[in-house]
């Protein structure tokens, strides 16, 4: 798709993000599958092509979201259980389609953390608020950096297979059953904290859940949150870095290629 968009003139590119868009749309189910991957595969091709564009319609923009969130859900349990059962888990995690660009944006951050001022090594501890069913970043932090994880989600299902994937892997880590915007994490415990883009739908909702984890960063520690930018909006919820109250930016990245997010990295404020 992104070979054919490259071709395409802007009047016609228009055209093909509508129709991209009524493929998703129409999907009469979400399960991974050939015709489901493709229809996503499309969409997000589409929108790392246009950055800027954006739908007249704000339902259809928060449906397209809606659908995009599902699927990737989905994907995720799929991808869990086939790396659960699999006979060597850690080949299994490579054929994860998505593996590199979920190690190269953790990666990114790692790396934007570091130029905040802040070294992650083995005796960090990390907080993911809305980790997921396969928690790949918490992943490579770990294999990167040693770091100490702990995951918070407020799916049963979705913290269950990230407890039986940190097991497949012999990995040691946490899993915490809760909603972001009320986990009881210990005070002054984490010298990071996540905020998953799916977590939290609005900036009333990140906002919540900044509220409720900030007395459990440590001094000096640093608070994450992944946001998306123009078309990637449609993908993940997008908001403005300086939107959020009791903390003050130090770092703010927008990719312009595959790696989808933009980064925020913040330091509680001193006001």
């Amino acid at each position: 798709m992104l070979q054919i968009c490259n071709k395409l003139s802007s009047g016609a590119y228009w055209l093909a993000m509508d129709t991209v868009i009524e493929k998703v749309m129409n999907l009469p189910q979400l399960a991974p599958c050939p015709e489901v991957n493709q229809a996503f595969s499309e969409l997000v091709a589409a929108v790392i092509k246009n950055p800027q564009w954006q739908p007249d319609d704000g339902a259809l923009h928060r449906a397209v979201r809606c659908r995009c969130s599902e699927a990737e859900g989905r994907l995720e349990c799929f991808w869990a259980q086939k790396i659960i059962q699999a006979d060597d888990p850690l080949a299994a995690v490579e054929k994860f389609p998505y593996q590199s660009n979920y190690r190269e944006l953790t990666a990114r951050e790692v790396r934007l953390i570091e130029k905040s001022g802040l070294r992650l090594d083995m005796a960090s501890k990390v907080a993911i608020i809305g980790s997921g069913p396969l928690p790949l970043t918490a992943w490579w932090l770990y294999k990167s950096m040693g770091a100490q994880v702990t995951h918070v989600d407020v799916c049963p299902v979705a913290i269950e297979l990230a407890r039986q994937f940190a097991l497949a892997l012999d990995w040691s880590c946490t899993c915490v059953l809760a909603d972001g915007r009320s986990v009881d994490l210990a005070n002054l415990a984490y010298d990071v904290i996540y905020v998953a883009g799916l977590a939290g739908e609005t900036v009333e909702d990140k906002q919540q859940i900044i509220d409720n984890v900030l007395p459990s960063l440590r001094a000096g520690g640093r608070l994450l949150l992944r946001s998306a930018r123009g078309s990637r909006g449609l993908l993940y919820p997008a908001f403005v870095a300086r939107d959020m109250r009791g903390v003050r930016v130090l770092e703010e990245y927008h990719p312009a290629d595959e790696v989808i997010n933009s980064v925020f990295i913040y330091e509680r404020s001193l006001g």
